[in-house]
């Protein structure tokens, strides 16, 4: 049982307490409450005559409580082989762990989460509850439209762990990072519980194709080159990787580039080494990258259907021996591992490091991230006054370090144990599914995407195989990726309008063009008239919005 002291003022009733809340939403904010509201006069009354009634209570799990609320969510996915949450250990578990009764709502089967949501608010009452993948400009959007509550003035009463987690000396990058521009607290974000979680992506490669032809592990992207060659001679075999890597960072740090293709603004935008804010594809360090990937598809040494493989068909090339490297997630090096034991294959996939400019140097743009995982729990104004607490205190518990546990190892006797030396282990129930370790972790626990708390390192490293955890250290070795790394910065509402329908169009035409100038589609003869498009684009107004934004994001 989990137990947690704060302080609840008596005799200040909640109608008061919404009222001073939603006016810093906007003028809509009252949608729902408008009839709900007291008098000044009232207010001020109640106020003077609980002055003296402070007590401490216990925040208790799982909670004395009749309430139902709604959730609406597509990170805490359903299994599929369950039809309805009703039959899931893990939704069924956490309503059990915290004494509320949650009925789960998901996107339609074939939506998209963003369709989904578009969707949901048409409807004129939404659920109590929305949990998706979102940033302080989509909410500080919601909740000036009068959509989402401010949480700020109930999160140190309601949801203590909460509070405390984010206002916790050493996470000072979630506290920037959760916090909106005008100081409100909109969402209950899932976060990493450390850097270890936020690189989870690199290179790998045949380690035995390595020892057999007597090449060492590859450093900078000439070593890179020469092991292709041998590789393609050899094996026939080339670098493969799945589109999305493709698009992103991939092999940029050995050019000492920060992108290959537009992929999302932390892949384009960064901040070079004297702090000012830099587009990469402007680079010349870019256009250099982009020829040395050119001669290698010429080449054959990089796989033609790179540029739009998913994950499933570059598993079976790697099985099948087709590709010799490759750039993916922990779980795709752990995919690899578990296909070559199955198929009796002598394959071994290990982690390598991010190409480097000359041995020794630091690398300078690999896959990164925040510790905020980029997904929020936020509150809609359809949720009554009345139920409003209980569903702070629902979303407070994955911050307890009993929530903490269930969200990422279950229930435990049933899906863990504790070890000799107090760490959490699977018991037969996952490492014996008949659909595998990563199946039954779908089942029983919610970190997988992201959790309505914190995911732990512990979890991450479970998840996958002891090669797997060991490529991260391996690819966060000597690198200088923070110091380049921006997150999505927050945007006002006439920065917005401005920028992402522009920016939008630029990152569809960089995508399309770096594809031709790698494939020889286009020359790089024509990189002049590609920066004039760009120009013509308006991308020196995108930089310049951007910029502003990350000087206010450098003052919070």
């Amino acid at each position: 049982m989990m137990k947690k002291t704060f302080k609840q003022l008596l005799g200040l009733t909640l109608s008061a307490a919404m009222v001073i809340s939603m006016a810093g939403c906007g003028n809509e904010a009252t949608k729902n409450t408008e009839t709900q509201a007291v008098s000044k006069e009232t207010e001020t009354t109640q106020a003077k005559e609980s002055e003296t009634q402070v007590v401490e209570e216990e925040l208790t799990y799982p909670l004395d409580s009749d309430e139902k609320i709604t959730l609406w969510t597509h990170r805490l996915t359903l299994n599929s082989e369950y039809s309805s949450y009703t039959e899931s250990p893990f939704h069924t578990g956490l309503a059990k762990q915290t004494g509320v009764d949650i009925e789960f709502l998901f996107p339609n089967s074939g939506q998209s989460y963003v369709e989904g949501f578009n969707l949901l608010l048409t409807q004129k009452v939404l659920p109590d509850v929305i949990f998706k993948a979102t940033n302080n400009t989509e909410l500080s959007e919601l909740c000036r439209d009068g959509v989402i509550y401010d949480l700020t003035p109930y999160l140190e009463e309601y949801a203590p762990d909460y509070w405390a987690y984010i206002n916790a000396p050493e996470n000072e990058d979630i506290y920037r990072a959760v916090v909106t521009e005008d100081g409100k607290v909109l969402a209950f974000y899932g976060f990493r519980e450390s850097d270890f979680g936020i690189t989870y992506t690199g290179p790998m490669i045949r380690q035995d194709w390595l020892d057999e032809c007597g090449l060492p592990t590859p450093v900078t992207l000439e070593d890179w080159e020469n092991v292709l060659t041998v590789f393609k001679e050899k094996y026939n075999a080339t670098l493969g990787v799945a589109s999305g890597s493709f698009k992103g960072v991939f092999m940029a740090s050995g050019a000492g580039a920060m992108s290959t293709g537009a992929n999302g603004y932390p892949t384009t935008f960064y901040r070079d080494d004297n702090g000012k804010l830099q587009f990469a594809q402007l680079q010349p360090e870019w256009v250099e990258y982009i020829k040395i990937l050119n001669r290698w598809y010429e080449a054959g040494l990089l796989d033609n259907d790179s540029v739009t493989m998913d994950a499933a068909a570059l598993r079976t090339k790697a099985v099948n021996n087709q590709i010799g490297a490759s750039i993916g997630a922990m779980s795709q090096l752990t995919n690899f591992t578990v296909d070559a034991e199955a198929a009796g294959s002598d394959a071994k996939w290990v982690g390598v490091s991010y190409p480097r400019t000359a041995p020794g140097e630091p690398t300078s743009m690999i896959q990164y991230g925040t510790r905020n995982i980029g997904s929020g729990a936020f509150v809609t104004t359809s949720c009554p006054e009345d139920r409003l607490i209980t569903v702070l205190k629902v979303l407070n518990y994955g911050y307890t370090e009993e929530g903490m546990m269930f969200y990422n190892f279950g229930e435990e006797g049933l899906s863990y144990t504790l070890n000799a030396a107090g760490e959490p282990e699977w018991t037969d129930v996952v490492l014996n599914d008949a659909q595998g370790i990563s199946n039954a972790i779908n089942k029983y626990t919610g970190a997988t995407s992201a959790p309505i708390g914190v995911q732990l390192d512990r979890f991450v490293q479970l998840k996958n195989n002891e090669l797997a955890s060991e490529a991260v250290f391996t690819w966060i070795d000597n690198t200088k990726v923070a110091d380049h790394y921006l997150p999505n910065m927050e945007l006002t509402e006439d920065e917005k309008l401005a920028f992402v329908d522009k920016y939008n169009a630029i990152q569809t035409y960089i995508q399309e063009m770096t594809q031709k100038f790698i494939m020889g589609d286009e020359s790089l003869d024509n990189i002049d008239a590609f920066y004039k498009t760009l120009d013509e684009m308006e991308l020196q107004d995108c930089i310049k919005i951007y910029n502003a934004a990350y000087e206010r994001w450098l003052a919070k």
